[in-house]
């Protein structure tokens, strides 16, 4: 049986509908909308790990489908970034897909680079970024939840999602394109989630010309995962090297959103 967030997708915006809005900021959907996102005490230590700086905020993006409404639940990508680069720059090539699916894309940066970009300092930023959406939206923290990324980003995306699923999101997927470690395993040495993050669905997405994450290299991440305890692993392949594949995002998304993901 469909949950009732999963038909809220398919229902259309009503004509004339009043734009949806975060605070003060009215969404266009398919547009990407910046906002600081304030850190609170608890969030701010976090950051901490690793010998970064204390920083009171961190710069967020997001963008949300067409007929988005936010009295209704909706799920959400957490998009992650290659270390040292910014998820907030990188939102638009994983928001166009996503808001296709009917997904909104998230990220967060912090204000200032990081002394040592942990997962810490990943999931602070994120977190504030959760605890804005939950003021304007509340409930939203109890939203759907998916954690992507491309090359080191889905290296990174593993361990958010753990992170996230240990601090009580309801995480429903795992994108990881061009992925050639086996992190979500990895995952599990460092963080928490809990058994039930063996049955998060996991889509790899595989160039069959990538010469960095090669094919042979993302099955082997794929039996890794399997062997380590994982159920549902989903590794599909297209066409191209070492890029980004929208369509491979979208359907992995709409896979998360079904019902039956065997």
């Amino acid at each position: 049986m469909k949950t009732a967030w999963l038909l809220a997708l398919a229902l259309p915006a009503f004509a004339g509908a009043a734009p949806a809005r975060l605070g003060y900021m009215e969404l266009t959907p398919g547009a990407v909308t910046k906002f600081d996102a304030p850190l609170s005490p608890a969030l701010q230590t976090l950051a901490l790990t690793g010998g970064n700086p204390r920083v009171p905020a961190a710069k967020c993006a997001l963008m949300v489908p067409a007929g988005f409404d936010p009295a209704k639940p909706w799920p959400i990508l957490v998009a992650n970034a290659v270390q040292g680069s910014s998820a907030v720059d990188g939102v638009l090539a994983f928001g166009k897909p996503a808001a296709e699916a009917g997904w909104i894309t998230l990220a967060a940066d912090g204000p200032v680079p990081a002394k040592l970009e942990t997962t810490q300092w990943c999931a602070a930023m994120t977190e504030a970024a959760f605890d804005h959406l939950e003021k304007a939206w509340p409930g939203a923290r109890r939203w759907p939840v998916a954690s992507g990324g491309f090359s080191g980003g889905a290296k990174r995306s593993a361990y958010v999602g753990a992170m996230l699923m240990e601090n009580g999101h309801r995480v429903i997927g795992l994108w990881m394109g061009g992925c050639n470690e086996d992190r979500a395993t990895d995952a599990l040495h460092w963080h928490k989630p809990g058994p039930a993050f063996f049955a998060v669905p996991i889509w790899l997405s595989s160039g069959l010309s990538d010469p960095i994450a090669t094919p042979e290299q993302q099955r082997a991440v794929r039996d890794s995962m399997l062997a380590g305890g994982f159920k549902n692993v989903r590794l599909e392949t297209y066409a191209g090297t070492h890029a980004l594949e929208p369509a491979q995002l979208a359907a992995g998304l709409r896979w998360f959103a079904a019902p039956d993901k065997k």
